[in-house]
């Protein structure tokens, strides 16, 4: 596990797990747990796996307390095609909509999917959440542990934690 905890202008690394807010990511499982306080934490696991994308990437967004979440959508990558999946639950807050069309019109402005952290740090830009990028890549289907799996987190057009476990 790594423990990360939220600084002013970027997350930091911390060797042990720090009393909340911190974030925790467990490389060998694919995932991300924002605790907030310690009866308000939000688990991101990511989208399901689909054996044909190349690369799976999960958008999700989190208060900027830290105490609560929701996932937003799921972008499957194929060679150079993008597909997106809406993901939000029915409790998701109706801003979220907007939100998602703001995303998907900025993915569709990108030549590559390389380029979806530039969409999500537009998307972020003036937002009071947080918004969390959870990538994931599995060489062998979905029930292969993953060989790939980075978390990006954003907060108001700026890029505050970034850490990567394996190989694409």
């Amino acid at each position: 596990m790594s423990y990360y905890v939220p600084q002013k202008e970027e997350w930091t690394a911390v060797s042990s797990k720090p009393d909340p807010p911190y974030v925790e990511v467990d490389a060998e499982t694919a995932t991300l747990h924002v605790v907030g306080g310690t009866e308000a934490s939000v688990q991101l696991d990511g989208a399901p796996v689909d054996p044909s994308a190349d690369t799976l990437h999960t958008v999700s967004t989190v208060a900027p307390s830290l105490r609560e979440g929701a996932p937003l959508c799921a972008l499957y990558v194929r060679g150079q095609d993008l597909d997106v999946e809406d993901r939000r639950t029915a409790e998701a807050p109706s801003s979220h909509a907007d939100v998602l069309d703001q995303l998907r019109s900025a993915l569709d402005e990108i030549l590559i999917p390389v380029y979806i952290d530039d969409a999500i740090e537009e998307v972020s830009e003036g937002n009071d959440d947080v918004f969390v990028l959870h990538t994931v890549q599995h060489d062998d289907g979905r029930d292969a542990p993953p060989t790939y799996f980075r978390v990006a987190v954003f907060r108001d057009g700026d890029l505050v934690l970034e850490t990567e476990h394996g190989s694409l």
